[in-house]
C-alpha cells in the first residue's frame, strides 16, 4: 500500500510476508495527511511501522487537539484515542519543544523503565505537569488499561488524580521512580 503512494519504498523481496496492520493517519490542523503509522497484529512481529510524508514531528492528533485548554501529551496515537483534547508524540523521546504551559504529559506507567523515568525528570525540570502512575496501575499504557476493564472516566479520574507539576512532582517522582 506503502508503495502506491510512495514508488519504491519498500522492496518486497526485503520486507518478507506482507500483514494486516492498522493504519493510522497523521494529520495536522488542517487535515493534512503528512505520516501514517501502520500498527501490525501479530504479537511477534513488527509493532510499528512508520512513514513521514514530510519533514516534522510524529505527532498525533493535531486535528483535533485544543493547544488553548489542558491537553494530553501521550506516547502512542492509540493511547491518545482514549482521552479528550490529546496528542501523541509516537515514542517516549519527547516532541516537548510543541508543547505549552496547557500540556499534561501522560507517558507510560514504566517506573522501571531507566528512558522513561529520565524523560519524565527531565519534563519536570522544565516545569511541564506528568502523571506519575499509582502502584496500582499495573497495565503498561493507556490502552492496555483500557483492555483491562477500566472505562475511560475512570480512567480520567487516575490521571487527574496523579496529575503533579512544581515541588509535588519532584518529591512524588523522587518516591515512584524504581531504577
Amino acid at each position: 500500500w506503502i508503495n502506491e503512494i510512495i514508488p519504491d519504498k519498500f522492496d518486497p523481496a526485503k520486507i518478507g510476508k506482507d500483514e494486516p496492520r492498522l493504519i493510522i493517519h497523521f494529520l495536522d490542523e488542517n487535515n493534512k495527511c503528512f505520516g501514517v503509522s501502520a500498527r501490525g497484529f501479530d504479537p511477534n512481529g513488527i509493532r510499528y511501522i512508520t512513514i513521514m510524508f514530510d519533514e516534522r514531528p510524529k505527532i498525533f492528533g493535531l486535528d483535533k487537539v485544543n493547544f488553548n485548554e489542558p491537553y494530553y501529551i501521550v506516547e502512542g496515537a492509540l493511547d491518545s484515542m482514549f482521552l479528550s483534547n490529546a496528542i501523541s508524540m509516537n515514542g517516549a523521546e519527547g516532541n516537548g519543544n510543541s508543547a505549552n504551559e496547557c500540556a499534561i504529559y501522560v507517558f507510560d506507567a514504566e517506573p522501571r523503565n531507566k528512558e522513561i523515568v529520565k524523560q519524565i525528570g527531565k519534563f519536570i525540570d522544565d516545569g511541564y505537569s506528568v502523571v506519575l502512575w499509582p502502584e496500582y496501575v499495573k497495565e503498561k499504557d493507556i490502552n492496555d488499561i483500557i483492555l483491562s476493564g477500566i472505562d475511560t472516566l475512570e480512567l480520567m479520574d487516575i490521571i487527574s488524580k496523579n496529575t503533579v507539576d512544581d515541588l509535588e512532582a519532584k518529591l512524588r517522582y523522587s518516591q515512584w521512580k524504581k531504577c
